[in-house]
C-alpha cells in the first residue's frame, strides 16, 4: 500500500463522517494563520476525489472550500491590522525592516495591491504572507476581499481538479514538489521569528539570564500572554517543519510506510475524535490556552526563576505537558477507544512540542524591556528594583 492510500483511508474516514464540514473546518484553521500538520492542499485533492466517487457534490466542495478561507483569512487580516503593525514597526528594524523600508512596502502594496493579493494566493509558501501583509500594511478590506477571493478560488479550483480528474495518481507526481513547498511554508517563518527573537536580544543588550519579570510589574501578565502566544505559534511551526522533515526524508525510502505517514494519522485519528465542530471550538482554545500560560509564567513563576532564560522557560513547560499527558491524552483516548490509544508517539509528539513553547517563551518575555529606559536594561536584581520610578 503506497503512503497515499493510507493517508486517503484516513482521509476517507474524517470526510465520510463528517462530509464537507470536515474541509470547511480544517482549512479555515489553516486560513486563519494556525500551522496544521494536513495540509489544506490534501484535503482539496481528497475532497477532489470524493467528488468523484459521488460522495460529495463538486460544486458544494468548492463553495465550502472557499468559503473557510475567506473566513480563514479575514480574521488573519483583522490579527494582522491590529496587533501585527504595531509589533513589525516596533521590532522590525532587529531584521532589517526599517520604518523607511516598510513605508516603501506598504506604497508599492498600496498600488499594486490587487495584482499581487491574487499572485501572492496562488504562489505556495506565500499564501499565508499576502494576507499578514495586507492586514500589517493597511490594504483596505474591500480591495482585499475580492482580489483575496478570485486567487483563491483558482488555487482550490486547480486543486480540487486535479483530485477529481487524476486522484491519487497525481500525488506521485506532485510528491516531490509539493513537501519541499510545505516545507518552505512553515520554515521560512520560523527561521525569520527566530532570527528576529535573536536580533532583539542583542540589540537589547540583553544577558542570558535577565529578571525582566522584576520591571514594570503591573504589566507583566499582559506581557506573558504576548510572548505565550508568539511561542504557541513558534512551538506549532517548528512541530510542521518536523513533520514536513520526516515527509521528504521518507521519499528517500519510498517502502517506509510506517515513517511517512505516522505523523499525520496520529493526527487525523485525533480530528475524527474530536469533530469538525469541536475542532473549530478547539483551535482558538490551543492559542488562548498558551496565552494563558505565557501569562501564568511572567506574573508567578519567571520572577523566582534565576536560570537562562530559555531554561527557565523550559523547566516551566513541565507544568502544562503533566497537565497534557495526565488529562487532554487520556481524555481522547476515552472518547475513541475504536481507534486504540494514542500512544507513546502521542506523549513523545506533546513533550517535544511543549519543550519547543517553553524555550520560545522564556527566550522572547525578556524582549518586554525594550519599552524601559535603556537604564534599566541592564539585567541585575538591584538596577530594575531600586529605579522603578523611571518605568512609565
Amino acid at each position: 500500500m503506497e503512503w497515499w492510500d493510507a493517508i486517503r483511508l484516513a482521509l476517507q474516514g474524517f470526510i465520510s463522517e463528517h462530509g464537507v464540514l470536515a474541509g470547511f473546518g480544517l482549512i479555515l484553521i489553516e486560513e486563519a494563520g494556525v500551522p496544521v500538520p494536513v495540509p489544506g492542499d490534501f484535503l482539496m485533492l481528497g475532497l477532489g476525489v470524493h467528488a468523484r466517487q459521488g460522495r460529495v457534490p463538486l460544486w458544494q466542495a468548492l463553495l465550502v472550500m472557499e468559503l473557510a478561507t475567506l473566513l480563514g483569512s479575514s480574521v488573519l487580516y483583522v490579527l494582522a491590522s491590529r496587533a501585527g503593525r504595531d509589533l513589525v514597526y516596533r521590532y522590525g528594524r532587529y531584521i532589517h525592516l526599517t520604518p523607511a523600508r516598510l513605508n516603501q512596502a506598504e506604497l508599492w502594496l498600496q498600488r499594486r495591491g490587487i495584482v499581487a493579493i491574487m499572485l501572492g494566493r496562488i504562489t505556495p509558501g506565500l499564501r499565508m504572507a499576502t494576507v499578514i501583509a495586507c492586514g500589517v500594511f493597511g490594504v483596505p478590506f474591500w480591495r482585499f476581499l475580492p482580489s483575496l477571493a478570485v486567487g483563491a478560488f483558482v488555487y482550490i479550483l486547480t486543486y480540487t481538479l486535479l483530485g477529481y480528474f487524476l486522484g491519487p495518481s497525481v500525488l506521485s507526481a506532485l510528491e516531490g514538489i509539493h513537501l519541499p513547498l510545505g516545507l518552505l511554508g512553515s520554515l521560512l517563518p520560523l527561521i525569520v521569528t527566530v532570527v528576529w527573537i535573536a536580533r532583539a536580544r542583542r540589540a537589547l543588550h540583553l544577558r542570558d539570564t535577565t529578571e525582566a519579570g522584576l520591571a514594570d510589574r503591573r504589566h507583566r501578565w499582559r506581557d506573558g500572554a504576548v510572548a505565550g502566544g508568539l511561542a504557541t505559534v513558534i512551538s506549532t511551526l517548528a512541530m510542521n517543519v518536523l513533520v514536513h522533515v520526516a515527509g521528504d526524508l521518507a521519499l528517500l525510502e519510498p517502502g517506509n510506510l510506517v515513517q511517512r505517514t505516522q505523523s499525520w494519522l496520529a493526527v487525523l485519528a485525533v480530528l475524527r475524535v474530536i469533530g469538525p465542530v469541536l475542532l473549530l471550538a478547539a483551535t482558538p482554545a490551543f492559542i488562548v490556552v498558551g496565552i494563558a500560560w505565557g501569562a501564568v509564567y511572567a506574573q508567578w513563576v519567571e520572577p523566582h526563576l534565576h536560570l537562562v532564560d530559555w531554561l527557565s522557560g523550559l523547566c516551566f513547560a513541565l507544568l502544562p505537558l503533566c497537565v497534557a499527558l495526565v488529562i487532554v491524552l487520556p481524555a481522547l483516548d476515552a472518547a475513541a477507544a475504536d481507534l486504540g490509544p494514542l500512544g507513546p508517539f502521542a506523549a513523545m509528539s506533546e513533550a517535544l512540542r511543549h519543550a519547543l513553547y517553553g524555550a520560545a517563551l522564556g527566550a522572547i518575555y525578556p524582549l518586554r524591556l525594550a519599552r524601559l529606559p535603556a537604564a534599566l536594561r541592564r539585567n541585575t536584581r538591584s538596577n530594575l528594583v531600586v529605579s522603578p520610578s523611571a518605568v512609565a
